[in-house]
């Protein structure tokens, strides 16, 4: 009985871990366009304030609404633009979140944890959905948010933990 217990046990601990469960948040926002919320932001670092560049660092977004893989995957590439991110693996970075990414549903969440290695890995609420090893990939779906051009300023800041 006690074997089976700890079977249970050991079971549902990794199942439930959050991969954010020892890093420390920084900040949160909220990304809504005209009257439409869109998601909740939370970015979390292992650091006692935000640096650029420190990893490990993880992004957790709670959407509000459904939204389609492709519909995603197209504000992320048009958000790189937006930035000016330029990189000839973009292609093959889109073809990857194609097949990591599911359709959102409302209340789903998508984190995203840059390792210091420069690998990154995907989880949902429960469990770790895929990896991009390319060590460019991390640094560059954050700075959608976190980079001084982002389209979305007021969100950094709250996402950085800047008093504005």
């Amino acid at each position: 009985m006690r074997v089976i217990f700890f079977i249970c046990f050991f079971f549902s601990f990794n199942v439930l871990a959050s991969p954010v469960q020892d890093l420390i948040k920084y900040g949160e926002g909220q990304m809504s366009v005209m009257f439409w919320e869109l998601y909740k932001a939370e970015l979390f670092g292992q650091t006692p304030s935000y640096q650029a560049g420190a990893t490990p660092i993880a992004l957790k977004i709670t959407y509000l609404r459904d939204i389609d893989k492709e519909d995603l995957i197209e504000a992320t590439l048009d958000q790189w633009g937006h930035i000016g991110y330029e990189n000839e693996a973009i292609p093959n970075w889109a073809t990857q979140l194609e097949q990591i990414w599911p359709d959102i549903k409302e209340g789903s969440q998508l984190i995203i944890r840059l390792h210091p290695d420069g690998a990154s890995d995907f989880y949902d609420a429960t469990r770790k959905i895929g990896s991009m090893t390319d060590q460019q990939f991390g640094k560059a779906f954050l700075a959608i948010w976190l980079s001084e051009k982002t389209s979305e300023p007021k969100l950094r800041a709250q996402l950085i933990g800047e008093k504005k």
